[in-house]
């Protein structure tokens, strides 16, 4: 598993709004916040990234800008996105089996309807500029997301300190 303090592996997927989503070019954010969710099927990851993109202004008043990524095909994450509101946070798709291997990430398979389902559970990354490794949470189920309000309670202090690493002993 990922440590703070550590560099994350490269990480590219693409965004329904067009292009790419590229965490290893430079961006002027403090920190990037990327926000794994299951799918489009999954309410509690609905609920989750609604209130990401609620929050969207209290995040780029830090200086973090947001991102979110399943394993969703374009089509149903746009349908998704539109549906939920989702309109400030970058939507990515099609997060593939390497990926979220690569990224240290919980993974579920199972079949439904005669459908193979494989997709990464959820996970909230923030990440330096320089692909350093901020804060990791990672949960092996649905329900275990993180509460957003608290965070950014702790973020606004943190942010005061100059965002210093922590939980890499």
């Amino acid at each position: 598993m990922l440590k703070p303090g550590m560099k994350v592996p490269e990480l590219q997927f693409p965004l329904i709004a067009g292009g790419s989503w590229v965490l290893q070019e430079g961006s002027k954010a403090q920190l990037r916040l990327i926000s794994f969710y299951r799918g489009a099927f999954c309410g509690f990851c609905t609920r989750f990234m609604k209130q990401l993109n609620a929050l969207h202004a209290d995040f780029a008043e830090l200086g973090i800008e947001l991102a979110g990524v399943s394993v969703d095909p374009k089509d149903i994450a746009s349908a998704w996105a539109e549906s939920n509101g989702i309109d400030k946070v970058s939507v990515g798709y099609g997060l593939v089996r390497e990926q979220i291997n690569a990224c240290g990430l919980f993974a579920s398979h199972f079949t439904r309807e005669g459908k193979e389902l494989y997709f990464a559970e959820p996970a909230l990354w923030l990440v330096r500029p320089d692909g350093e490794l901020f804060l990791n949470i990672q949960s092996s189920v649905s329900c275990g997301r993180p509460d957003l309000n608290s965070i950014l309670v702790g973020l606004k202090l943190l942010a005061d300190q100059g965002f210093p690493t922590r939980g890499n002993a």
